[in-house]
């Protein structure tokens, strides 16, 4: 998700404030934006953000008071499904205001917290040309999975709302979060979207790149070995214990020629890689350990035997640390199947729990509705005058001191030095400044001290135990709001930048995870 920073009071700490994101742009024309790279949800919520805040809260739809009701008010079908679409008013505006590629940016998001892993939503960019419009956007969180055919209602548009806000990111990052949560409305049909994944898979992307590392893309051609850059599966996460020397394999004996093998491979000979942290790696890249085509790898054998099943021994950091396995046929063209074993005292694989420890804070409020914008709020698109099909989108000019939705909010974690500070520069485009907020920072959604005010009435709501979800938060107002998000980061820094590492500081850091190691998987 994004970070956060308190505005004027902690100034001293970011100095020049470089590397924010900009102001709200004056100049609006503008062409439709890369697509979309969204994350995967397995049964869980670990899922990618990297929704700009100026598109959270400016785009053409939820910053335009007619089609932000219609969209509330219908099924997602009714209005952008061409096949089902519902011929009218509303559908004609919300699908006009796509020419902002803002919007687009938007609704990729909004549908991915409202549909489920697998589904689907169709529409058409106007983008594109006359006859090749038809475009999807894709589900994966499931917090509303009716809105495709139903009214919303309420309490999810709410859930929906804090899906977004928390994966609002000010500068960017294309960073994954664990978001915890509950769901109070047990005729809702809700397939425990908030389960916690006991494997969690490696990223294939790095949080400040702007694509997939090339390794975990198919291979164009037929390719041999385990120096290739292409056709590897993100296969686990681990931790590696400080100083310790350790083994993983498919097969392979920690010390070549000969020992007890790890793991194993079948049906073809698999090759190995061992990658620092918890994204896949390249073999030129920096966070590279190692990587293994078996004892005896100048073999041509493309089968598994004691010569080609892979291992790789390394020494973990001296603070320990995260690493991740991918593994691979050795010949691109077939496939296999790679069975890691580690030596002992490795924790592997590791638990979406135990791989996203740092708690951020909780997202709440609602930005849909009729009411949920300011009243001198309203981001039109209207056709350049002369032309017939270039369009113009109209934002409001210049800095916002006042959040632009009546109803954001976000509370942080006490385990924060800077508490407040990194909030605010989560949730603003212009920390140093007060300006350009998606939401108001509420204060501590917790506080083990009873005399200083809290803004959740529990930090583990009684769902699952042990998630360490805020429930039942407040606003500035004193209402509760019970459709909070929490959110989980792997690394305390994740979304901050380099000019603003003082505001990721931790009262302690977490301690390294203690699961049992699970020997094979």
């Amino acid at each position: 998700m994004a970070s956060s920073v308190l505005r004027v009071p902690w100034c001293f700490l970011l100095l020049a404030l470089t590397g924010c994101e900009p102001a709200l742009p004056e100049d609006t024309t503008s062409s439709a934006d890369a697509d979309v790279a969204l994350g995967k949800s397995e049964a869980d919520i670990r899922i990618a953000n990297s929704l700009l805040t100026r598109e959270l809260v400016l785009n053409a739809i939820a910053a335009n008071h007619d089609a932000n009701e219609a969209l509330s008010t219908h099924s997602l079908e009714s209005l952008f499904d061409p096949d089902v679409m519902s011929p009218g008013a509303d559908s004609a505006l919300v699908n006009h205001q796509l020419r902002d590629p803002y919007a687009q940016r938007f609704m990729a998001y909004l549908v991915s917290c409202a549909l489920g892993e697998g589904e689907t939503l169709e529409w058409l960019n106007p983008f594109l040309s006359a006859g090749s419009q038809r475009s999807e956007w894709a589900g994966s969180a499931g917090l509303c999975p009716w809105w495709r055919t139903q009214a919303p209602g309420d309490a999810c548009l709410r859930r929906v709302t804090a899906c977004l806000l928390s994966r609002n990111n000010g500068l960017g990052y294309r960073v994954e979060l664990s978001m915890r949560g509950e769901i109070r409305e047990p005729a809702a049909s809700i397939a425990e979207p908030f389960s916690l994944d006991p494997w969690s898979v490696p990223l294939d992307q790095v949080p400040t790149a702007t694509s997939s590392v090339n390794s975990a893309v198919p291979c164009d051609s037929q390719t041999v070995g385990a120096d290739r850059d292409c056709g590897w599966k993100m296969h686990s996460v681990g931790w590696c214990p400080a100083n310790q020397t350790i083994s993983v394999g498919a097969g392979g004996p920690a010390i070549c020629p000969s020992g007890t093998p790890l793991g194993s491979s079948s049906e073809a000979r698999m090759v190995l890689r061992v990658c620092r942290g918890i994204a896949g790696c390249d073999k030129a890249d920096a966070r590279h350990v190692a990587s293994s085509q078996g004892c005896v790898p100048e073999s041509t054998d493309p089968s598994s035997s004691t010569d080609t099943d892979p291992s790789v021994t390394f020494t973990c950091p001296a603070a320990g640390g995260y690493f991740t396995v991918m593994t691979a046929p050795w010949d691109s063209d077939v496939e296999g199947t790679a069975t890691v074993g580690v030596s002992a005292g490795v924790q592997a694989p590791l638990s979406e729990r135990a791989v996203y420890r740092v708690r951020e804070g909780a997202f709440y409020g609602n930005l849909f509705g009729a009411e949920a914008l300011r009243g001198d709020i309203n981001v039109t698109v209207t056709l350049v005058a002369g032309s017939k099909d270039r369009y113009t989108v109209n934002r409001p000019k210049g800095r916002q001191s006042k959040p632009i939705f009546k109803d954001l909010y976000s509370c942080y974690d006490p385990g924060w030095v800077y508490g407040r500070a990194y909030a605010t520069y989560r949730v603003c485009a212009l920390p140093g400044t007060e300006e350009d907020c998606a939401a108001t920072v509420t204060g501590p959604c917790w506080t083990p001290d009873a005399s200083i005010a809290r803004q959740c009435k529990t930090q583990d709501g009684p769902l699952l135990a042990g998630d360490g979800d805020f429930e039942l938060c407040k606003d500035t107002s004193g209402r509760v709001w019970e459709e909070p998000i929490t959110v989980y980061l792997n690394g305390a820094c994740d979304l901050v930048d380099e000019q603003h590492r003082d505001l990721c500081k931790r009262w302690t850091e977490p301690p390294p995870p203690q699961e049992t190691s699970r020997g094979k998987w």
